[in-house]
């Protein structure tokens, strides 16, 4: 070799690595090593939702037992289960098994409410549900001898990041009766229920809970929603809870690959839920599965994965869409509504990305039909052309990006039609840019379709929102509820997204940035007159105000509160898969970065660990992300990849029986996206040191 060889080659080596090194710091995949100690001081607590409620149910009994309570005075808790800020537990001894008549004074008739708790004791345990915040309540008792007695609850103003809710339409005498319950989008939103009046009876403390899934009332007056864990950013949860509305959870159902968006339950009393797919984290597709959850066992019975019924491939307007965040077809579905029609024996889903409404056996999974546009059925989509419903009658127009099928009764008595109601979004009107409509100019429903099932036809019977044009135009989210008793409709304009008061498309800067998204509930009658309207609005302290779903029920079914303390522990059923071969990632070397991790909650349950929290970067928002568990002890370090994030949202739910025994110092390493452009932008990423370690036995 010459001389110059052996000059020149070891600086071509520096100069080839030194690049390397900048192109993987500037990529952010690496951040500077942390010369801090691995000593921490706080060992992660545990909490179990279940025991706690226990614990809670003991002290109340306890505290009861120390002294002697009656009709004439009774024993009084407060959110018995720190739940619901506006419920309470009265508790007493009487001569004899009965009644007892609750009234709960309102602001006027429609808001003042009545219900009959049954004791099958002379033990009575009385909830008090329908609250008003800030104020001093006064709730009369009424037993089966005649007495009565007077009591006053004062409560706690609603806290000062919550929505606000503007009362713009109330006719009680023409309404539905019941509340009106308002599920959220996120956890930056409560859940609430709203009485006539539009003022809160009711809410949730607990912020993760139901965000972004429908909320319903069971048959046995139970609510079912999501829980409080993720399983992937933003609203795909680790499970399902079964809870009343003093707060009391008698089941947490685990679901193996998340839950999202919908869950039914089944005459049998099983739940039909959205779900994803086993490879989730691999496949790169997600939001395209169904399940059939066993009530009893938490195990899922049946499982329908669309990936094999229809085209994942179809891609027919997300190339220019500004609000479809399809991810490159990751998200090539978004199942967000899952039915069952026992008398024609279907399974109906909703695909809004596709504008897709879906129909299948659900013993075979043959499709049955297609409700829907007729475009964008090239290629390898051309073989579902066969089960495209056809449009007959005047004034039809297809759904877009719709929400909430939903099966209404057999109006024209004929076996052989099926009638459907479903919001209907309105995303552009359009698979072309040519034919999209501008925000400004479009509007959102719910509309009323009839299908023949035999001849497969469609037709359209009636509408409500068109009406309306821009100002209920909800970009995204949204349902409509046909309501039994006054054959009204309950509308939700779930998603309403306004820079400088002008309707606009973009989810990214309504629900991620800083546009303001706000949404509004409206009953309407079937000649389309307004009886209920209340508009959701942000607090100074949120940046969205979306309402996923509303729903109308009673207040109070004194089914839920069939139980005494102490008598019923909350159970944990089905199982949560985790994708370890997938989560666990080589160790990186660290590098310090612009990035900090902030954790929310972190803590130990049923041998997992869960945490969440967010990424912050020079106060930026930003879409994509990612966050990176590090966990390190003397002899061992361990790398636990979290889904990737929004809004600087992460979550992680780690399976500690993975881990070899020992004491794990755990650090965080952020990854985000610089810039408006969150695919293409700059990465950067940052370490940072918790204060929290965990001990493996």
């Amino acid at each position: 070799m010459k001389k110059w060889q052996k000059i020149l080659i070891p600086v071509i080596v520096i100069v080839l690595l030194v690049l390397a090194a900048l192109f993987v710091i500037r990529s952010g995949l690496l951040v500077r090593p942390t010369t801090q100690s691995l000593a921490a001081d706080t060992e992660v607590p545990t909490y179990d939702i279940l025991q706690v409620q226990a614990d809670q149910e003991q002290q109340i009994l306890s505290d009861y037992q120390a002294g002697t309570y009656t009709f004439a005075a009774p024993y009084i808790v407060q959110d018995p289960y720190e739940m619901n800020p506006l419920s309470a537990l009265l508790i007493y001894e009487a001569a004899a098994p009965g009644e007892v008549e609750v009234t709960i004074q309102g602001d006027d008739a429609a808001s003042t409410f009545t219900y009959v708790k049954t004791s099958k004791t002379s033990h009575f345990e009385v909830p008090i549900i329908g609250l008003y915040a800030g104020r001093e309540n006064l709730i009369t008792l009424k037993n089966g001898q005649g007495e009565t007695k007077q009591l006053s609850i004062t409560t706690e103003p609603l806290p000062v990041d919550f929505q606000h809710y503007t009362l713009e339409a109330s006719l009680p005498e023409k309404m539905e009766p019941g509340v009106t319950l308002f599920t959220p989008c996120f956890e930056q939103t409560y859940t609430a229920i709203l009485d006539a009046n539009a003022q809160v009876r009711a809410y949730l403390t607990n912020k993760y809970m139901a965000h972004g899934t429908a909320m319903i009332l069971a048959s046995n007056g139970h609510m079912l929603s999501t829980g409080d864990e993720y399983k992937q950013i933003p609203y795909n949860m680790t499970s399902l809870w079964e809870f009343n509305w003093l707060g009391k959870v008698f089941k947490e159902i685990e679901v193996p690959n998340g839950v999202h968006h919908n869950i039914t339950e089944l005459a049998n009393g099983d739940i039909l839920a959205v779900s994803n797919n086993r490879e989730m984290f691999t496949s790169g597709t997600r939001e395209d599965v169904a399940v059939v959850i066993d009530r009893e066992t938490g195990e899922v019975k049946k499982e329908y994965d669309f990936r094999n019924i229809v085209d994942e491939k179809r891609d027919p307007y997300t190339h220019f869409h500004p609000n479809i965040i399809n991810m490159q077809n990751i998200d090539w579905m978004h199942m967000n509504g899952a039915i069952l029609d026992s008398a024609d024996n279907l399974l109906i889903v909703s695909s809004p990305i596709q504008s897709q409404v879906v129909a299948i056996d659900p013993d075979t999974s043959e499709i049955q039909w297609i409700l829907g546009p007729h475009e964008g059925y090239e290629g390898t989509s051309a073989f579902l052309t066969k089960y495209l419903l056809t449009p007959v009658g005047e004034d039809f127009e297809w759904q877009w990006g719709q929400h909430d099928p939903t099966i209404l009764p057999d109006f024209d008595n004929n076996p052989d039609t099926l009638d459907l109601l479903l919001f209907d979004n309105g995303q552009s009107r359009s698979f072309t840019q040519a034919g999209a409509i501008s925000p400004e100019n479009n509007y959102s429903r719910a509309v009323h379709y009839r299908i023949d099932l035999k001849a497969k036809t469609v037709e359209q019977l009636w509408e409500y929102g068109k009406e309306c044009g821009a100002e209920c135009y909800a970009t995204y989210l949204g349902d409509a509820d046909y309501l039994p008793q006054t054959g009204n409709v309950l509308v939700d304009f779930g998603g309403e997204i306004r820079k400088d008061g002008v309707a606009i498309d973009d989810i990214v800067g309504g629900v991620f940035g800083n546009e303001v998204t706000n949404s509004r509930v409206r009953e309407v009658t079937q000649d389309k007159e307004l009886v209920y309207s209340v508009k959701v609005t942000e607090s100074k302290y949120t940046v969205t105000a979306e309402t996923y779903q509303a729903e109308r029920m009673p207040l109070y079914v004194d089914s839920a509160y069939d139980y005494n303390l102490g008598q019923i522990q909350g159970q944990r059923l089905g199982t949560l898969v985790y994708n370890s071969e997938t989560d666990m990632v080589q160790a990186p070397n660290l590098y310090v970065g612009k990035i900090k991790a902030n954790l929310s909650r972190i803590f130990v349950e049923e041998g997992r660990l869960v945490a969440d929290g967010t990424i912050t970067y020079d106060n930026k928002v930003y879409l994509l992300g990612r966050a990176f568990f590090i966990l390190r002890s003397e002899t061992k370090t361990y790398v636990f990849a979290t889904s990737s994030s929004v809004n600087g949202r992460f979550f992680l739910s780690l399976d500690t029986s993975q881990l070899e025994s020992g004491t794990y110092q755990i650090s965080i390493v952020g990854v985000v996206r610089e810039g408006n452009d969150q695919l293409n932008g700059v990465n950067h990423s940052g370490h940072t040191k918790t204060d929290y370690k965990i001990t493996i036995p």
